[in-house]
């Protein structure tokens, strides 16, 4: 098949793919049944500050320090991090601001319980006066990613300055958008709500990791465990996370993507084990050439397509398709046609993995990160070791991509006349040449879909819809709309360790996401929008009312 021409709807799909981390001039041709959702808006009764929290310059000057504040706290991770009970100077930076926190907000301190779980971990519970109802979540980390002091004088700000750019309402700092912007929300979101008098039908949780970066086996990996034991399997109604937010597509179109679903992983830790000596007898191959070999044959055979239109990212498509006037007419009845057409179901999967811009998010990906080998250049290399991060696609697994490791080692071992120890057991055993080891680490399966339908769905949805068609677009003037739908990410967040606490993940922010903006994150220049954190703020205020006032039955 002779692919659509992307011509210039290639800024659309990587705007909308940047998010989930297509644009303008849109014609409504919805379907009946599409998957770009419009939602009745939810108004809550209970509506006392959300003008005040998106529109009051005071509240927003106050909004600025205190993201401010925890921008300018370091609290840095690692990839490998000591127990938090043998080394408490490691962790200093969090203590900072867990104090930072109890100042910051009194009231949350004062009316909300707080545990320290694993020591740094922060798990606050705002019992509700009903305790059939089970509660709602959300979620964020403590943790930031380390700034490279090579990179500190491209900073157009210092990394842990938080400070305010009146000229763009950018905060910038290391945290400011992964993901202190959240814990912020969470917390003015309730202070307000207390100050205002409000109380809760339903529980309300806050539960934040300090290692999340690195995997997240510290503060999630031991949050998650008390909440399944404290409110059972399945027993939170929904959980909120970090993840996509809304697209603005123009002045008129908004597009919340909801992200319900996560890739998989898996790290292939590869050493090729050999024979030392001096340089100049070497072998044909020395360990790092047999190295470099496996990583040539992994390269050089890709992952497979694996895309149907059961996948998340096909809402967004959806939208894209029924909205924009940039995508091709081809393009269109090709991504609308393949939801009742298996042949042209195909051709999209086909499509989108022949797409720079969007092969990673329909197929497993690889990547080749650390390669190491050698300590002298007139001395053959005794081992050398790669390590390949897999972020495995809906509709694989962690075994299909085993056994595609398998079927490569095997063929390497093979042709180099090597030995081959793959996971502990010994499958060819060494050669007078060597073996190589293959170790698997960190195997998560792609996360279960959460459904895009059903109360708890139309209950964010309605809240969505209200915030910004009746706060938002109508105090501005603006004849906006703005639809909802599914979409996906390529790496993993804290949700990972919650499958079993509830299986309603919403990995969603609430407020507008520039791709600009998401592109800086774990980089040079992270900043974020005060205007969407304000919008953050006034849809989880919002949602806790809904939640309480909508959702009694759910």
């Amino acid at each position: 098949m002779k692919y659509p021409n992307m011509g210039k709807s290639n800024k659309l799909l990587s705007s909308a793919i940047a998010l989930i981390a297509l644009s303008k001039g849109l014609t409504q041709v919805q379907a009946a049944d599409s998957l770009c959702q419009t939602a009745t808006p939810l108004v809550p009764s209970f509506n006392n500050s959300i003008l005040t929290i998106l529109y009051d310059e005071e509240y927003k000057s106050d909004s600025i320090e205190r993201l401010s504040g925890a921008v300018q706290i370091p609290t840095i991770i690692q990839d490998v991090n000591p127990d938090p009970a043998d080394n408490p100077d490691y962790y200093a930076e969090f203590t900072k601001l867990h104090e930072y926190l109890k100042e910051t907000f009194p009231l949350v301190h004062e009316h909300l319980t707080l545990e320290l779980v694993n020591h740094y971990g922060l798990l606050y519970t705002w019992q509700g006066n009903n305790t059939s109802l089970q509660p709602m979540l959300f979620t964020a980390h403590q943790d930031v990613v380390p700034v490279e002091n090579t990179t500190l004088d491209q900073w157009d700000f210092p990394p842990f300055s938080g400070h305010y750019d009146d000229a763009t309402d950018f905060i910038y700092g290391r945290g400011a958008f992964d993901v202190k912007n959240l814990i912020i929300a969470h917390m003015e979101a309730i202070e307000k709500l207390l100050e205002d008098g409000y109380s809760t039908e339903r529980t309300v949780l806050l539960a934040y990791g300090f290692d999340e970066e690195s995997g997240g086996a510290l503060g999630a990996g031991y949050i998650a465990p008390l909440l399944q034991d404290r409110y059972g399997e399945n027993g939170v109604m929904v959980m909120f996370d970090e993840g996509a937010g809304v697209l603005k597509l123009d002045d008129s179109h908004y597009v919340a993507t909801v992200t319900n679903a996560e890739k998989g992983t898996m790290n292939l830790v590869v050493t090729v084990n050999g024979k030392g000596g001096h340089s100049s007898s070497p072998p044909d191959h020395t360990t790092i050439g047999v190295a470099a070999d496996f990583i040539t044959v992994l390269e050089n055979n890709p992952f497979g397509v694996q895309f149907n239109v059961q996948s998340p990212l096909y809402g967004l498509l959806t939208c894209a398709a029924e909205y924009s006037d940039d995508l091709p007419s081809d393009l269109k009845n090709l991504i609308l046609g393949a939801a009742d057409d298996t042949e042209l179901e195909t051709s999209l999967a086909n499509f989108l993995v022949s797409n720079d811009m969007t092969k990673n998010y329909v197929r497993t990906t690889q990547a080749v990160d650390i390669v190491n080998g050698g300590v002298k250049i007139n001395a053959l290399p005794e081992s050398a070791y790669f390590i390949v991060n897999h972020r495995i696609a809906f509709g694989s697994s962690v075994e299909e991509t085993r056994q595609r490791v398998m079927k490569y080692a095997n063929e390497t071992a093979v042709k180099f006349d090597y030995g081959l120890v793959f996971e502990g057991n010994e499958i060819i055993p060494a050669t007078d040449n060597g073996y190589i080891d293959v170790d698997l680490q960190r195997l998560l399966e792609p996360a279960p879909v959460t459904a895009s339908s059903g109360p708890v769905w139309d209950l964010m949805a309605g809240t969505v819809s209200n915030l910004f068609e009746n706060n938002i677009f109508a105090q501005k003037g603006e004849d906006s709309d703005i639809f909802i739908t599914t979409a996906v990410v390529t790496g993993n967040t804290d949700s990972r360790h919650y499958w079993n606490v509830t299986d309603t993940i919403y990995r969603f922010t609430g407020g507008v996401t520039d791709p600009e903006i998401l592109a800086t994150m774990h980089t040079v220049n992270e900043h974020m929008s005060m205007d969407a954190h304000l919008q953050s703020t006034a849809f989880f205020y919002e949602f806790i009312v809904n939640a309480n006032e909508h959702g009694s039955s759910i």
